[in-house]
């Protein structure tokens, strides 16, 4: 949660209105709350767990106070997530982080002090002052790196860190909200829950994989990446294409300039092995020029060439048998002689394969009991493949097997070798010899199926064994090449849906028919608190891998399909409801409403839990819940249900915009009536001063009289200037005497003509802020429909 330092907002626009302003006094209802020695000045922003607020200690000192939400403040999960942040938060040097000053997690509402930093987080700064280049930017990595070496020092892994969590102070960037972190010591399990910011997320930690340091390394990475550019390094129109990319896909870091932009792709590789240390990166940035130009040759690799484990990545270019680099060569391709030759479909053998076979070469040795080809599991021993027209199956499939067959199933059925061996492929301390047992194998042993995708020397050893030994011509290729990491449990699920698609739908080991899906997306709560089985649900609530799911040949195959195409529909017409509203609002055009598709499908599995969120209490925040779900209401599925992912996604900036409109309507009405107030004090003093102006001149009379008298001019001229003299003199001494009395002095009456031109520039502004608060609501009315 970001801290800002701002009073007033950070970078408040008088002028116009956003998300990003804060008002300057009196936030939320905070009027006599106190946490510890702190009295609660104003709310600084509210998050999912919890809000922070200004707080002032009786020194007058400040600092950034951060309350426990009530209604988590008596769950013992968030009480110990809040007792580690505090932990975690005092293991880490001051210099680097917002410093701990005071902290009490056992109270009634959980509380920690930090320091105030006086500064907006690099989201803001850049969504305000565009993107970082040059020397800046340079010298943002390496502060931020500098930070992330003395976190990993302390032992701690940040896990979420991003742009909202990196404030810029005046001396330097500070990483915040440790909420989520975790000791090293401890990441060493496989992680549960979605922990982390899809975008900003490494593979690992998406795959729930086993977590290391590295995870914040890619997270540096991908911060850079927005600071240079403003986007996400895998950027999508969905959040499942966003995944996709982070697993599969390639960084978009081509706005960064050399070597920076090669650090931060080793930073953003797919294997955390292959990534520098936090060490190591901050000595690449350090020794690196800032604009540009090589590497200086310093027993360093090569910015962007190998990582930790000193194994170069494979490079762009593809190079084809004669050593050159032809354009437009098919990379789907292996040639042996010339490229005419090859069957598109298959991968031609390099020569004429020995005894002992192509896998068998490549294969590691096996451990554990072996057995003759089958694995036995949750289901029993499978039967071995029996080719068609068998009567019973032999030790290897038949000598002059054409092609794959197919039997009832429509399973693969192999190519047997030419002297009729089968070379044996070995899992889980087991030998198998038929592709299907394998894939039921892997299928009730997900977790250590996902590590033979994983590995890229295990990945082709078993494509060698499928395709050098058996000939295979039905799998899909594409699952043995690419990136080491490219999404290693969708190529899983669809290697064993295109094997056994005859066994029941299984993702990441659970079951995955419509009827186990609807159980466990019965509760979205878990995407709400990190808790267990959210990573679960939102790497299943993906259009691709549904669609691999509903390949297999069960009665949910049909509904699997069906839930796929409605996700995605859901969750593009989510994306663009919010497009919509972040570029016909004013106050919405920093808005940043992450469409969840977990949400969505759990509202597609149930669609009687498609309700509008409760308001908190908080009627601005009701006004515009109502608002937006006029646009569900008017829908019909799927769209409907992304529209409600994203009213429940927008909920703080609902907040936030209830906060600001309640903040500007209050300011306009309190300036409309000083305004108002000063306007008629100002008239009052400004007719007695005219009056007391004219007496001062009628007592000119006096005078006159007399110069009439002596002239002779008469004695009624000569009374009636007498007359006007005396009532000059009455009236001045009177008016002088009520002038002081109701308007002051010369000083007083000259600060209240000040104030009311202060006030009077000010109304004008006010009002403009409170004609586009209600603009944007009669705008938003007529895109809901309301």
């Amino acid at each position: 949660m970001p801290v800002t330092g701002h009073p007033g907002g950070t970078r408040r626009r008088i002028e116009g209105w956003t998300v990003d302003d804060l008002q300057d006094q009196g936030g939320g209802a905070v009027a006599g709350r106190t946490a510890g020695n702190y009295r609660l000045v104003r709310s600084l922003g509210r998050g999912g767990f919890g809000e922070v607020f200004l707080g002032e200690a009786p020194d007058g000192s400040r600092a950034a106070v951060k309350l426990l939400h009530a209604s988590w403040a008596g769950d013992p999960e968030m009480r110990r997530r809040f007792t580690t942040e505090v932990e975690q938060a005092r293991r880490v040097s001051g210099f680097c982080i917002a410093a701990i000053l005071d902290a009490d997690p056992d109270a009634a509402e959980p509380w920690i002090a930090t320091e105030f930093i006086d500064g907006p987080t690099l989201q803001a700064a850049v969504a305000h002052d565009g993107p970082r280049r040059g020397v800046e930017l340079h010298r943002l990595a390496i502060s931020t790196a500098t930070a992330l070496a003395a976190i990993h020092a302390a032992g701690v892994v940040h896990r979420d860190l991003k742009p909202d969590n990196i404030m810029l102070a005046p001396d330097g960037p500070r990483v915040i909200d440790f909420g989520i972190a975790r000791a090293v010591e401890t990441t060493s399990v496989t992680a549960s829950g979605v922990v982390g910011t899809i975008g900003y997320m490494a593979p690992e930690q998406l795959e729930g994989a086993r977590l290391t340091s590295a995870v914040d390394i890619f997270s540096w990475g991908s911060v850079m990446v927005y600071a240079a550019t403003g986007r996400e390094a895998f950027p999508g129109p969905t959040q499942a294409s966003r995944i996709a990319r982070i697993l599969g896909g390639e960084p978009d870091v081509r706005a960064l300039d050399e070597p920076l932009a090669g650090i931060v792709r080793s930073c953003l590789d797919k294997d955390p092995d292959r990534r520098p240390d936090a060490t190591t990166l901050l000595n690449r940035l350090i020794s690196a020029p800032a604009n540009g130009g090589p590497a200086p040759a310093d027993g360093q690799p090569p910015a962007g060439g190998t990582g930790p484990s000193g194994v170069a990545p494979a490079g762009p270019t593809r190079v084809a048998p004669d050593g050159s680099t032809r354009v437009g060569w098919d990379h789907t391709r292996v040639a042996g002689d010339t490229p005419p030759q090859v069957d598109p479909t298959r991968v031609a053998p390099q020569a004429p394969v020995d005894p002992t076979r192509a896998y068998t070469r490549m294969a590691p040795p096996a451990s554990g009991p072996h057995a003759s080809g089958h694995a036995s599991g949750a289901h029993g021993t499978p039967p071995p493949y029996t080719p068609p027209g068998t009567l019973s199956p032999p030790p290897y499939p038949p000598p002059h097997h054409q092609g794959p067959a197919t039997g009832a199933s429509g399973a693969f059925a192999p190519v047997p070798y030419r002297d009729g061996g089968v070379p044996p492929y070995h899992f889980h301390g087991v030998r198998f010899t038929d592709p299907r047992d394998l894939a039921e194998a892997m299928q009730q042993n997900w977790s250590s199926a996902v590590q033979v995708f994983q590995d890229p020397a295990q990945r082709a050893a078993l494509g060698a064994w499928l395709v050098d030994d058996l000939g295979d011509t039905v799998l899909d290729r594409s699952l043995f090449r690419g990136h080491v990491n490219n999404d290693a449990n969708l190529a899983l699920a669809s290697f064993i849906a295109q094997l056994r698609p005859d066994l029941p739908p299984v993702f990441r080991g659970r079951g995955a028919t419509v009827a186990e899906l609807g159980e466990m997306f019965t509760d979205p709560r878990p995407l709400l608190t990190g808790a267990p089985l959210a990573n679960e649900m939102v790497l299943m609530a993906r259009p691709s891998v549904l669609r691999i799911l509903g390949s297999h040949h069960g009665d949910d195959s049909g509904a699997l399909t069906r839930l796929a195409d409605q996700l995605d529909g859901a969750e593009r017409a989510g994306n663009a409801f919010h497009g919509q509203l972040t570029s016909e609002l004013d106050g919405w055009r920093s808005a940043r409403v992450s469409v969840s598709a977990a949400l969505i499908l759990a509202f597609l599995l149930h669609p009687e839990r498609l309700v509008p969120p409760g308001d908190g209490g908080d009627r601005g925040v009701g006004e515009w819940v109502d608002i937006l779900w006029g646009r569900v209401q008017n829908a019909s599925a799927p769209a409907d249900a992304g529209y409600a992912a994203v009213v429940y996604g927008a909920l703080p900036t609902l907040r936030a915009l209830s906060e600001q409109r309640r903040h500007w309507e209050g300011r306009h009405s309190t300036v409309s009536a000083q305004h108002d107030g000063l306007r008629r004090k100002v008239d009052l003093q400004e007719k007695l001063v005219l009056a007391l102006r004219i007496c001062r001149f009628a007592l000119l009379g006096l005078p006159a009289g007399l110069v009439a008298e002596l002239a002779s001019v008469g004695d009624a001229v000569t009374g009636l200037l007498v007359f006007v003299g005396v009532v000059g003199l009455a009236g001045a001494i009177c008016l002088g005497i009520a002038v002081r009395v109701v308007s002051g002095g010369p000083a007083r009456r000259h600060q209240r003509y000040q104030e009311l031109n202060g006030v009077a520039v000010q109304l004008p502004q006010l009002t403009t802020g409170v004609t586009r608060i209600n603009a944007d609501l009669r705008k938003a009315r007529a895109i809901c429909g309301v």
